[in-house]
């Protein structure tokens, strides 16, 4: 069939609050939710009718998140009819062009990652894009922009940040329906110059610093797939050679290595990613996770008191590490809908600055809040589910 095209926004109030994946309390699709809704686009451009809210529930069902973070891999397990054929980074390489235009040409639009804003660091962000014109493609951008289908939108004038479009692109994905008939719908209008209003916030995305090695047994290699179905040859991503090193997205997967019938989500250094049998990986060192920065309004109270540490006859909690490498948030007040003020790191320490004998009770359980202090000295309020006393 012909790619039909399809909009949807992140901001929809229809699925807007819906908590992405198995995010923190305020990592909502309206927030954090460009990837699953360029997906929940490509999808239903494709046939298969998804919108954000229905797609971030059928990947919660197969653990197609990694906090809040998507499985790219895991569309293949709810749609066999989509295969994901290219995982291809190139933060720091030349954005592969004839790659993109190839899979576009053949109907199969492509979703890539780009820079949101002209600041320093990558400030990362999802669309589609479904064609080419000139020096520039035309997308489907899931923070509201321009949302009429008719009217052309083109990547370079909001996302090219001054660079060039081999250079203005910084991850892609490329999947393939077996459906697709090698058309793809196009608009009929000019393009717009719309200004944006405000800049999309950071997606999280799977890059890790917990490592394992192939071990030296596997001499026939490793397969990375597309799914964990072993029954077919054709979601192998890729076969790699005993002693390869491969990154491991979060602490979760890290622990099943070594063990029998686990499966986890698995990185290559040349940019691929799937699923891998635990059982032929070794752990290689301790592994530190990876927190990534989150952008959060600048505030516009005093600044923060100089770093402390914690005294010996004050409540201290730690971060769990079940949230991962996105770390905890600490809001300025006991709700979700609050100013962030601070994220704080796994086993990070926070001193309870509440009457300990109401906050003791609390550590630990959902529907919570505890009023803490972090090391740098910024009072707020966290999920007490989130935190633990101190081993």
């Amino acid at each position: 069939m012909t790619f039909q095209l399809v909009y949807y926004s992140q901001q929809d109030p229809q699925w807007k609050q819906d908590i992405l994946g198995f995010g923190d309390p305020g990592d909502t699709i309206g927030y954090v939710g460009c990837a699953l809704t360029s997906v929940a686009m490509l999808l239903s451009g494709h046939g298969f009718a998804e919108t954000p809210k229905t797609l971030n529930q059928k990947l919660k069902n197969v653990n197609g998140f990694v906090s809040a973070g998507i499985r790219w891999g895991a569309v293949t397990q709810i749609y066999p009819q989509v295969n994901m054929k290219s995982f291809i980074s190139c933060a720091n390489t030349d954005a592969p062009l004839a790659q993109i235009d190839a899979s576009i040409a053949a109907g199969q639009p492509v979703i890539v990652m780009v820079d949101n804003s002209p600041a320093a660091g990558l400030q990362t962000h999802w669309v589609v894009l479904y064609a080419k014109e000139g020096n520039d493609y035309l997308m489907l951008d899931p923070w509201p922009y321009q949302t009429d289908i008719t009217k052309k939108t083109y990547l370079m004038p909001r996302y090219s940040q001054g660079n060039p479009l081999t250079r203005s692109i910084m991850h892609v994905i490329i999947y393939e329906a077996f459906n697709a008939s090698g058309g793809i719908a196009q608009p009929a209008s000019s393009s717009t110059t719309s200004t944006p209003q405000t800049p999309p916030v950071v997606v999280p995305v799977s890059t890790s610093s917990f490592p394992a090695r192939v071990k030296a047994d596997v001499t026939a290699g490793l397969n990375i797939r597309s799914s964990i179905d072993t029954s077919s040859s054709s979601n192998i991503i890729v076969s790699v050679p005993a002693g390869t090193l491969l990154n491991l997205p979060g602490a979760e997967d890290y622990a099943k290595i070594g063990g029998v019938n686990q499966w986890v989500r698995v990185r290559d250094d040349k940019g691929h990613e799937g699923f891998a049998a635990a059982w032929y990986l070794e752990k290689t060192q301790t592994a530190t996770p990876v927190v990534e920065t989150v952008p959060v309004p600048t505030s516009t109270g005093p600044a923060p008191a100089p770093t402390s540490t914690p005294t010996a006859n004050q409540l201290i909690v730690v971060v769990q590490s079940r949230v991962g490498r996105f770390g905890v948030k600490v809001y300025e007040t006991a709700s979700t809908q609050a100013h962030v003020v601070s994220t704080e790191k796994v086993r990070a320490q926070l001193v309870v600055i509440e009457d300990q004998s109401k906050a003791r009770p609390k550590i630990g359980k959902a529907g919570n809040w505890l009023n803490v202090q972090t090391t740098d000295g910024i009072k707020g309020f966290v999920n007490a589910e989130l935190v633990a006393l101190p081993e």
